[in-house]
This record gives structure tokens, C-alpha cells and sequence, in this order.
């Protein structure tokens, strides 16, 4: 931690400007009021206030190596007497010396020299007490600012590793179904087995290659998100259709990674599941006041007795996307005659690039 007066230029001139205003009043203050000559009270101001201007610098390193935390308030309270006790007999006796000396000649100065030294203490410790008081102000805002930025660090970690947890949930849970869906094709349809493990491995890959980012682009969501419902239509046919509604434009706004997944899941769960018709389900993407907003609609059966379950899809897509925006209003669910809609509002990062996509599948 450097010394707050010698911090940066601006800091420099500042301090440079005070004891050149100080030295100022103390100099017309001489003149005037004490009646000295001029030159004898611009001399008589420049070397003792230069000379406390040189001590404050090195008064930093007092406080700096000290450790305030430990000691208690008496302990400081003597320390700094003792210091300041010190500063001062050395302030004073450098002053005096020197003057003494410039100014030999002059009995009437000289008389005025030594019976100014007492309200010259009182003005030094003043002097001291204003530049210790500036130095705790600055190391106490320094250790805030250290506080918060540790506390902010500690926050973001905390967000981060909710978010893997998230992720950690959702990954599993689609990983049994598909394995279960493939165990099932192995001896009945091999070729349909086989397509579902080479769209499986596209899928995983995506997922590991970027499980350290928590957004990517709408194109590379898109694009693993057909993976996922083709592996789907491996199983259920005819039964599921999809399509995807998405001008160019928007392919490059950024969404969190594998946020879309659970919602396609959430959707053939209860669309594709519960029907014997044919069941579609659309993605769509527009944009509204600069945010990507994004739905996933999908018909169902209403006559059908809803399916058991925790709705862990929607409960993990509504935290990630609370802890990644403090946005509880995110998602929207609408339940109509015979269509669930998932409406997600994703809010734009700023300078914000999504990282490179690896094309070999």
C-alpha cells in the first residue's frame, strides 16, 4: 500500500498545492500580524513548513507497519504521543537551528524565534494529528475496498459453483433417459441405436467443452439442442416433430449454456409423452427492447392425467436465470387450451464474445 499523498501525479500536485497554501497564510500571517519583515516570514514559513511537509511523508511508514488491529486504543493512544512528542522536538529543534542561524544578526527576530515556540508546538501537533487522521482514513477505505472486492469474489464463486450444481443436475438426468432409450434400440433396431449414440457424443461433447462457460451463443444452443431432440425422435418418431424459428440476426446474442435442453425435455415430457398424436414443438427467437427472448411451445393432450414429477426443468432453468441476471421475472410459463409455452427474457451482456464452437462432430 503506497504512501496516499504520493499515489499518482494528481495526488502529488494536491499535497504539493496544500503546503504551498499553508506556507502562504503562515507567511502574511507573520507579516501582518506578527509584523516581521517579509522576508524573514517567507523564509521563516518555507522551513518549517517544507521540513513537516518532508516529516508527514515519512509518518506513513509509522502507521503503515503498525499493526492498529492488534493493539487496542490505549496502546495507540501512547504510541502516538510518544511520536508525535518526538516529531515535534525534532520539527521544532531543526527549525530553530536553522533560522538561528539564517537570521543571526537579527536580536528582534531571533527574540520573536524563541518566544514563538511554544503556539509552534500546539501548531505542529495539530499539523500531526490532521495527517494521522488522513492516513487511518485511507487505510480503513483501502481495507473496505479490500473487503468488498474479497466479499464480491467469495459472491461470484458461490454464483458459480450454484450454477454447476444447476448444470450437474440437469446433465444426469437427460444422460439415464438417453442410455435407457439406446439399451432399449440395441438388439431391436441396431441402426437407430447407433445414430442415438453419434448424436449422443455430439451432445456430450458440447457440454463438456463448455462447462466452464456460462454463456455461449443462441447458434451453438440451437444447435445442441437439435442434437438432443434428434436423439428424441430416434424414439418417439413420427410423434415429435420440431422446428426452429429463428432469424440470422439473433444467432449471435448470447444465452446461458445448456439452459434450452431442460426446457425441450420439460416439453416432450409433458407434450410427447402424454399423446398418441403427433406432437411439435417450436423454438422461436425475437428480440425486444435489445434482449433475446426466446420460446419453446409445444401441444399436449389435456384430456391426458398429467405425469408425475418435481418440475426440476423449469425449477433449475427460473434459479439459473436469477442467478445469472437477479432477474425473477426471466421466465414466464403459459398453460392455454391445448399449448405450454416457455417464455425466457435474456437480458444482453455488453462486449461480451461467446467463445469458438468446435465444428468437428
Amino acid at each position: 500500500m503506497k504512501n496516499p499523498f504520493l499515489i499518482n501525479r494528481t495526488s502529488i500536485l494536491t499535497y504539493i498545492a496544500a503546503w504551498i497554501l499553508i506556507s502562504g497564510i503562515h507567511a502574511v500571517v507573520l507579516w501582518l500580524a506578527a509584523g516581521q519583515e517579509l522576508r524573514m516570514a517567507v523564509s521563516d514559513s518555507l522551513i518549517f513548513n517544507v521540513l513537516f511537509a518532508g516529516i508527514a511523508l515519512g509518518l506513513w511508514y509509522s502507521i503503515r507497519y503498525y499493526d492498529i488491529n492488534r493493539a487496542g486504543f490505549m496502546d495507540r493512544l501512547w504510541n502516538h504521543l510518544l511520536i508525535s512528542v518526538f516529531v515535534l522536538g525534532v520539527w521544532l529543534a531543526l527549525g530553530f537551528i536553522t533560522l538561528n542561524n539564517l537570521w543571526a544578526g537579527q536580536s528582534r527576530y531571533q527574540e520573536f524565534l524563541t518566544g514563538s515556540l511554544p503556539w509552534r508546538g500546539i501548531a505542529g501537533f495539530f499539523y500531526y494529528s490532521l495527517v494521522i487522521m488522513i492516513y487511518y482514513l485511507y487505510i480503513n477505505g483501502e481495507d473496505r475496498k479490500a473487503r468488498i472486492s474479497k466479499e464480491s469474489t467469495l459472491r461470484l464463486q458461490v454464483k458459480e459453483a450454484e450454477i454447476d450444481r444447476l448444470k450437474a443436475q440437469i446433465n444426469p438426468h437427460f444422460l439415464f433417459n438417453s442410455l435407457n432409450s439406446v439399451s432399449s434400440l440395441i438388439t431391436a433396431k441396431p441402426e437407430q441405436a447407433r445414430e442415438m449414440i453419434v448424436r449422443l457424443s455430439g451432445f456430450l461433447r458440447y457440454s463438456l467443452e463448455n462447462r466452464h462457460n456460462n454463456l455461449t451463443s443462441l447458434a451453438a444452443e440451437i444447435e445442441n439442442t437439435r442434437y438432443y431432440l434428434e436423439i428424441e425422435k430416434v424414439r418417439f418418431g413420427q410423434r415429435l416433430q420440431f422446428d426452429f424459428v429463428v432469424p440470422e440476426e439473433f444467432l449471435k446474442m448470447t444465452i446461458p449454456h445448456m439452459i434450452l435442453q431442460p426446457l425441450a425435455e420439460n416439453a416432450i415430457k409433458h407434450g410427447v409423452y402424454e399423446s398418441t398424436e403427433p406432437v411439435k414443438i417450436e423454438l422461436k427467437a425475437s428480440c425486444v427492447k435489445e434482449n433475446l427472448v426466446v420460446e419453446i411451445v409445444n401441444d399436449f393432450d389435456p384430456e391426458a392425467p398429467p405425469r408425475k414429477g418435481k418440475g426440476i426443468g423449469l425449477i433449475n432453468t427460473r434459479n439459473r436465470l436469477l442467478l445469472a441476471y437477479n432477474c425473477d421475472h426471466c421466465l414466464e410459463v403459459e398453460r392455454t387450451k391445448n399449448r405450454f409455452t416457455v417464455k425466457m427474457t435474456i437480458p444482453q451482456i455488453p462486449n461480451y464474445e461467446t467463445p469458438a464452437q468446435s465444428t468437428d462432430h
